[in-house]
């Protein structure tokens, strides 16, 4: 079964290409590709558990379904004539913009500050593997400052497709902030965030080509190698220390094995991982609903692993009809938000750089209905930057 799946996923990327359906950033393309990849991997991967039968089951019925669901909405959308030079850049709202900079710049060394007191009263030895414990364990509420992480990943998504209409000082300084943003918890999410922003943005702009996404992408997995290691070096001696084949394993490929450990939840509460944030609100307003921890258990496959692709949520909750129901709905949402992005939208153009991160990130876990809340703050900021409506007139660039 798996070679007959690779050869279907091969055949699709092939079909994309050569046809010149949308590029490689596309919604069907991403898809088709990132679980072709996985596969063709396993072809040389002897660490880890076969995959199984659920697995198979539920890539089958994701990608022909999201990639039908994408394409339909993309070109049942009107295409808009796009003008040259909006093509390589995009304009803004300069004041809300700079108002969200210069705040974010005082906001975020703030932020790692008030980390680090808290940080400091453990032992110092171990402070990076306690930044990491604080960001999953902690219920630390630094008011406005917790909004730091998201305004950084709005910045960074306005001003690279704005520049270089913003100075280079202004678009290196929002690079440093986010890189404190992911200092602050140890979380290689922001990294990945703005070295596949910078990469998607400039293969978009025809900077760089698929040559260079492809070394780029081999870079990040041996950065985040060594993000990883430093991070948990305080808890692991030196015979334990990961190796780089574990941490590949561990990371690309185990996700997938580690998904056929998911059940279905028999709680019987409608959708209990699927809209956890759902049910955050309303506990917060007197419910009393079940819910979940932020660290998920982990399994043996046989390394550790605690992430299950983006089906689990969707398999736990409503079985494969779940898995079914959400290609469907993130493959019309990603093909809608790419007709924005391919009319010359400039919020279409932000926004569209969350949905590919999402996307690249499905074979690990799901980046967008289980962090519905940071998504809807983005999403805002990023309106707030790119919208005509509002205007501020203190600032001169």
């Amino acid at each position: 079964m798996s070679i007959g799946i690779l050869i279907f996923l091969g055949v699709l990327v092939i079909a994309f290409a050569a046809l010149k359906v949308g590029d490689v950033f596309s919604p069907w393309f991403l898809t088709a590709a990132i679980w072709f990849g996985i596969l063709f991997l396993f072809l040389f991967d002897d660490m880890l558990d076969p995959l199984g039968q659920q697995f198979y089951t539920s890539l089958t019925i994701w990608v022909p379904i999201f990639c039908v669901s994408s394409l339909l909405t993309y070109y049942a959308l009107p295409a808009l004539p796009q003008r040259t030079e909006k093509a390589t850049s995009i304009d803004i709202n300069k004041g809300i913009f700079n108002v969200l900079f210069y705040l974010s710049l005082v906001m975020t060394p703030f932020y790692l500050y008030r980390i680090m007191q808290t940080i400091m009263l453990f032992d110092s030895a171990d402070m990076l593997y306690n930044l990491r414990i604080m960001a999953i364990y902690g219920d630390e509420n630094f008011g406005i400052l917790n909004y730091t992480y998201v305004i950084n990943m709005s910045l960074l998504a306005v001003g690279i497709w704005h520049y270089p209409k913003i100075p280079l000082w202004k678009l290196l300084a929002i690079y440093f902030i986010c890189s404190l943003s992911a200092f602050a918890i140890m979380e290689k999410g922001m990294i990945f965030f703005f070295l596949a922003a910078t990469v998607f943005v400039l293969y978009e702009k025809k900077v760089i080509k698929v040559r260079s996404i492809a070394i780029g992408a081999v870079a990040i997995v041996v950065l985040f190698f060594f993000i990883n290691n430093a991070r948990e070096q305080s808890e692991l001696s030196d015979e334990d220390s990961a190796t780089f084949l574990d941490f590949f394993a561990m990371y690309i490929l185990s996700p997938s094995v580690a998904y056929e450990r998911v059940s279905e939840d028999l709680s019987g509460q409608f959708g209990s991982n699927t809209f956890y944030t759902v049910y955050l609100f309303l506990n917060r307003f007197g419910g009393n609903f079940e819910l979940h921890t932020k660290l998920q258990d982990y399994v043996w496959v046989p390394i550790p692993t605690n992430v299950y692709t983006i089906f689990q949520p969707f398999f736990q909750d409503f079985g494969q009809k779940g898995v079914a129901f959400f290609a469907f709905l993130y493959g019309a949402l990603s093909g809608w938000v790419y007709r924005l992005f391919r009319n010359g939208s400039a919020y279409g153009k932000c926004i569209y750089i969350f949905i590919a991160y999402v996307l690249i990130l499905q074979f690990f876990q799901d980046n967008l209905i289980l962090s519905t809340v940071m998504a809807l703050q983005f999403f805002f900021f990023v309106w707030l930057m790119t919208q005509d409506k509002i205007h501020i007139h203190a600032y001169k660039e």
